[in-house]
């Protein structure tokens, strides 16, 4: 017999990821739009910068001068035809040229806006043609092709749940639609405000069907007991003292008292009861201890 926990969460993006753009430009050109898949590195756009296009190139030229400067101290160099100083000061020059080149080429570089992982672009937040502002959002990228299920459980069951604890995914959007997985995080606080904590599930989505805030519904593995007595929950009456069923014992009711241990769907796990005992579950509740009993088996 299993006991389980059933409870509602949502599906969100393993990586959920605002890109911001680095340097400031206008939109020039959009390689990659709203619901178009990229690999890592792609680029998804490209702004216009005409100072840092300027400043590269600049300092390109300023590299490839030093760089010709330098080939022709280091020649006079080694012909002795000019000082030790002369050549240094060639050589610190193309050091800081390159220097200025390599700064000039990342700033540069940061007009590509680049794909962070693969994934699929979700939003776009500028149009063509307007100023992108540095250190502001210009897309919405998503890693969809694994999911994250992140749901609040009632902090009573904390003592049951653990990373590895079996769960089955069903989800309202797809009621055919059934996965198996395993817990993967498990929070080590508790919610002040519901008294909940929280436990995340990773699931493949390698169709994609699975979107962020969908719903999903959980099915938690709490207990597994072995080689003891479940019954149906019907079985069961519920009297003052406690819970109890019947059982035919020489064609008689006997009266049994039974404490619940768990319960799931329409079983209960029961302590109290034999294996071999034979148990009333139909009109059980018209019957008194000892009334007599014509016993019909299915």
């Amino acid at each position: 017999f299993s006991n389980f926990l059933k409870v509602t969460g949502t599906v969100s993006a393993r990586n959920h990821i605002e890109i911001v753009v680095e340097e400031p430009g206008t939109l020039k050109r959009v390689v990659v739009d709203k619901g178009r898949y990229a690999s890592k590195g792609d680029t998804l756009a490209i702004l216009e910068n005409k100072v840092l296009e300027a400043g590269y190139q600049q300092a390109r030229a300023a590299l490839q001068q030093a760089e010709l400067e330098y080939n022709s101290r280091k020649v006079l160099y080694e012909k002795r035809a000019i000082s030790e100083n002369e050549y240094l000061g060639a050589q610190y020059g193309l050091d800081a040229a390159r220097a200025a080149y390599d700064l000039a080429r990342v700033r540069y570089e940061k007009l590509f806006i680049t794909a962070p992982l693969r994934g699929v672009v979700n939003d776009r937040y500028y149009d063509l043609g307007a100023y992108a502002n540095a250190m502001t959002p210009i897309f919405e990228f998503i890693d969809n092709e694994v999911m994250k299920i992140r749901a609040g459980v009632a902090e009573r069951y904390m003592g049951d749940i653990s990373v590895g604890t079996p769960v089955t995914l069903s989800f309202d959007a797809y009621p055919q639609m059934k996965v198996e997985s395993k817990v993967s995080f498990v929070s080590r606080s508790i919610e002040p405000g519901n008294r909940t904590f929280e436990i995340e599930v990773q699931v493949p989505n390698p169709e994609h069907k699975l979107v962020p805030q969908m719903v999903a519904n959980l099915t938690i593995l709490r207990q597994t007991f072995r080689h003891r007595v479940v019954v149906p929950l019907d079985a069961l009456i519920e009297s003052e003292k406690g819970w109890y069923v019947y059982i035919a014992e020489e064609n008689r009711a006997k009266k049994v008292p039974v404490t619940q241990e768990a319960i799931y769907e329409n079983s209960v796990l029961v302590d109290g009861l034999s294996p071999n005992q034979q148990l009333i579950v139909v009109g059980q509740r018209n019957l008194s201890d000892g009334d007599l009993l014509e016993v019909v088996t299915n």
